[in-house]
């Protein structure tokens, strides 16, 4: 299908119209009964055809474009409804493994990552190694065909529930920092593997901790060519920084809307509450200013420009907006935001409090804020390395 103005808004439609039919995934507080009822949402969407919009027909996707995505994530957001439950493979190691990988590790891991039948998880950082990654000590010494992994990681979001994890670990010492890497797929039932979950502020347990223990992976799970692992591992942050953030600013938009429809009878006529008007003006300016970024960040992934210090600058406009949104609305809850079950002003605490609570978590996942900054100074500005 080609992208002309025809095309896509016929392709709207049946979205629009496919959505509204569909067996909508019923909410729950509880955090596991809430991920298996996502796993059985993507199920959903996956037999339907919206997930893979733009992968190649051959692994399993629609053979569609970015923009064609983009769309159908627009159309979740109008109707209120969750994305796939595989938000990492699908936009941030999938990518990678797809753009990288042997056809045989292509064909061996894509079609079950878009059939929601394998999770993955990305293990990145380390205790002494987050913003500074290339200083990581996980390691990964060759034994014949397998290579034994031992070390540790941190903040690797849905490990419990994952069945594979991206994971870089060092494999040659003596090289420099950023050479001497390797990216390594690692089955998360291997023997000598441990997963520790972290609580969030609310409740959940999405963030964990992985030890490795003489963990034995084939070498063919090797992705790319050894001691290559950092070149991936921007690949795979870049997408995390640009390809995640499309579907996060529209699942933004959504809530800022739903923001002005509690808000709605609660200002009309109220001159006193002036200031909060004020205030839903800022954030809609800087959601809009997010909407017009996520056009060209569209058109940059579609064009393969990724990674790029762009992708610092769109994560950087998402962790402000995102927080942005849920400041506004517990600033409106007042007093009530701290209340169980509190209500006000057509606004409830138990939504948004707890999305406030992640949402500074956005300042962190995917490289720090700081991290961004300085990226976009020295690449994007041509400004001087910081000491």
């Amino acid at each position: 299908m080609t992208e002309a103005a025809g095309d896509l808004e016929q392709y709207r439609a049946e979205a629009r119209e496919w959505l509204a039919a569909v067996d909508a995934p019923k909410s729950t507080e509880d955090y596991l009964e809430h991920l298996r009822g996502l796993r059985n949402w993507h199920r959903a969407l996956y037999e339907g055809g919206w997930v893979g919009i733009q992968w190649p027909k051959r692994f399993g996707g629609q053979g569609l474009t970015i923009r064609h995505k983009l769309i159908f994530e627009e159309e979740l957001g109008r109707a209120r409804l969750p994305q796939p439950s595989t938000s990492i493979g699908l936009d941030v190691v999938g990518p990678t493994i797809l753009r990288y990988g042997t056809d045989a590790q292509r064909e061996r891991f894509i079609p079950p990552l878009l059939a929601g039948d394998e999770l993955w998880g990305q293990g990145f950082s380390e205790p002494d190694a987050g913003s500074d990654l290339a200083s990581l000590r996980t390691r990964a010494v060759r034994d014949g065909d397998e290579l034994v992994i031992s070390g540790q990681k941190i903040w690797t979001s849905w490990a419990s529930d994952a069945d594979w994890c991206a994971v870089l670990a060092r494999t040659d010492p003596s090289l420099e920092r950023h050479r001497g890497i390797s990216y390594l797929l690692v089955e998360m039932d291997s023997p000598g593997l441990t997963v520790r979950p972290i609580i969030h502020m609310n409740g959940d347990a999405e963030f964990n901790e992985i030890f490795f223990d003489d963990v034995r992976i084939p070498v063919d799970n090797v992705l790319g060519n050894f001691e290559e692992g950092w070149k991936l591992a921007m690949d795979t942050l870049g997408h995390e920084r640009s390809t995640f953030v499309l579907r996060r600013a529209v699942e933004n938009r959504a809530s800022f809307m739903d923001i002005v429809d509690g808000l709605r009878d609660y200002l009309d006529g109220v001159s006193a509450e002036a200031d909060v008007a004020a205030h839903l003006g800022r954030v809609y300016v800087e959601l809009r200013t997010m909407e017009a970024q996520t056009r060209a960040t569209a058109r940059r992934v579609g064009a393969g420009d990724v990674p790029t210090a762009l992708d610092s600058v769109d994560k950087l406009s998402l962790s402000e907006t995102e927080q942005s949104v849920y400041e506004l609305a517990v600033e409106c809850l007042g007093s009530e935001r701290m209340v169980v079950g509190g209500r006000t002003k057509g606004l409830d605490a138990d939504r948004w409090t707890p999305g406030l609570m992640y949402a500074r978590s956005a300042s962190v996942y995917g490289g720090t804020s700081q991290i961004q900054k300085s990226i976009i100074a020295e690449r994007a500005l041509g400004l001087p390395k910081g000491r």
